[in-house]
C-alpha cells in the first residue's frame, strides 16, 4: 500500500476566505519564519456572496500591507446606503463624511483570490480546490488533518496549530464538540441581473415588505444582485426559486421594483443561508474558528466581511500567544468573540423593532419576539 504523502507545518487555516487569508497574512507578519498552509476548497471562480465593504475596512487592509493591491483590483465605489424601514420613504446613509471615504463593491471572487495570492506571495502554501476529510490529535497534542486535492490521492498535514475558516458548517469546529446556537431561519433567495450601465447609482438599496425584506447592489461588470430576504419555510412556500414567482414577489415592492424592471436576470433564483448563529465554544487547546465559522451577522449589518478580517486579525494575536505557551491568548480571543456578538445581538434587535407596519406577519412578529 502506498503511505499517504504527508506535510509539516505550524498553522493550517480550513477555508481560504477573507477571514482565513487575513489570519495567515497577519501571521506571517507577525512572523514570516511560519510555515502556514490554508485550504481552500473552490478555484476562486464560483459566486460568492458579500459584497460590500465598508469606508472603515481600509484601516484593515492596511493593516494587512494589502491596501495598495486592493486598490490595482478594480472594485466599485459605494457610497452608502438607501433603506426603506419602518415607512416607504427612502432614508441615506451615505459615506459622504465618513473620514475614511467610500466603501467599496467587491467582486468576490477577485477579492479573495487577491488575499490567497498575497499570502501565497509571503510565504504560505495554498491548496486550492481541495476537500478537508477528516483530523485527528496526536499523543503529541499536534493534529493530523487529512486533505484531499481534486483528482489527487489524499494528503497528510501535521500541524501545531488549526485554524477552522471553513464557514458557517464549522467543519473541524463540529469534530471537536463545538455546536451552533441558531437564532433565526432568514434565508435569501437571490437573482444576478445585467444593468444598463447608466442605469442605476451606486447605494445599496434595503426595502421592508409584509413578510420579509429586499437589498439590491451593484457589481462589477454592469450587474447586480438583487436578494429577497424571509424565513426559509416561507420561501419553500411561495416556491421563490421560480423564476416567474421572484419576479411577482419583486413587482410588490416600490423602489426595488423601480430598480429592477430596467435589468435582465442573468441566472435562476438561488437561495443563501443568512440566519444568525453562533458557535459554543470559538475555540481550544491548538485550535479555534474564525469568520462565519465563529459567528455569521444579518447580512443588514452590511459588516460580514469586515467582521471576517477584523477576527482573523485578533486570530493571528491569539495564535502567536500559543506558540509562547500563553494560552491566555486564546481566552482573549473567545471573550472578544463573544462580547462582539452580544453587541451586535442587541443592535440587530433595535433594528428588527423599527419596522412596525406588519405586526401580524409571522416573519415581523418573531423578529419583535426574538430572546437576544
Amino acid at each position: 500500500m502506498t503511505p499517504t504523502p504527508s506535510t509539516q507545518c505550524d498553522v493550517v487555516i480550513l477555508g481560504g476566505g477573507p477571514a482565513g487569508t487575513a489570519t495567515a497574512l497577519s501571521l506571517l507578519k507577525h512572523n514570516p519564519t511560519l510555515k502556514v498552509v490554508i485550504v481552500e476548497r473552490s478555484a476562486y471562480d464560483t459566486l460568492r456572496i458579500g459584497e460590500t465593504l465598508p469606508p472603515q475596512a481600509r484601516l484593515l487592509l492596511e493593516q494587512l500591507d494589502i491596501w495598495s493591491a486592493f486598490q490595482r483590483t478594480g472594485h466599485l465605489p459605494s457610497y452608502g446606503t438607501v433603506a426603506a424601514w419602518g415607512n416607504s420613504t427612502l432614508h441615506a446613509n451615505d459615506s459622504f463624511f465618513d473620514k475614511h471615504g467610500n466603501g467599496w463593491h467587491l467582486d468576490r471572487c477577485a477579492f479573495d483570490a487577491s488575499f490567497a495570492n498575497a499570502a501565497k506571495e509571503r510565504g504560505a502554501i495554498v491548496y486550492v480546490q481541495t476537500r478537508f476529510l477528516d483530523s485527528q490529535r496526536l499523543p503529541d497534542d499536534t493534529w493530523q488533518l487529512t486533505i484531499r486535492p481534486q483528482r489527487s490521492v489524499p494528503t497528510q498535514l501535521n500541524a501545531r496549530f488549526v485554524v477552522d475558516a471553513t464557514g458557517r458548517l464549522a467543519q473541524f469546529a463540529h469534530q471537536q464538540g463545538a455546536k451552533r446556537i441558531i437564532y433565526d431561519g432568514l434565508t435569501g433567495v437571490a437573482v444576478i441581473l445585467k444593468m444598463r450601465p447608466d442605469s442605476v447609482d451606486t447605494f445599496t438599496l434595503v426595502e421592508t415588505e409584509p413578510n420579509g425584506w429586499w437589498y439590491s447592489a451593484l457589481l462589477p461588470d454592469s450587474r447586480m444582485i438583487a436578494m429577497y430576504m424571509s424565513d426559509a419555510a416561507a420561501i419553500r412556500r411561495q416556491k421563490l426559486k421560480n423564476p416567474a414567482n421572484w419576479l411577482a414577489q419583486a413587482r410588490q415592492t416600490q423602489h426595488t421594483w423601480a430598480r429592477l424592471q430596467k435589468a435582465e436576470p442573468l441566472v435562476r433564483p438561488f437561495t443563501q443561508a443568512a440566519y444568525t448563529q453562533c458557535l459554543s465554544p470559538v475555540g481550544g487547546p491548538g485550535w479555534l474558528a474564525v469568520g462565519d465559522a465563529a459567528s455569521t451577522f444579518d447580512p443588514l449589518s452590511a459588516h460580514g466581511i469586515y467582521k471576517a478580517l477584523h477576527a482573523g486579525i485578533y486570530a493571528s494575536y491569539a495564535i502567536l500567544d500559543w506558540f509562547k505557551g500563553q494560552s491566555a491568548g486564546l481566552e482573549r480571543y473567545a471573550a472578544i468573540q463573544t462580547a462582539d456578538f452580544k453587541q451586535y445581538l442587541a443592535t440587530w434587535a433595535n433594528y428588527y423593532n423599527l419596522e412596525q407596519r406588519w405586526p401580524e406577519s409571522d416573519f415581523w412578529k418573531h423578529r419583535h419576539d426574538l430572546d437576544t
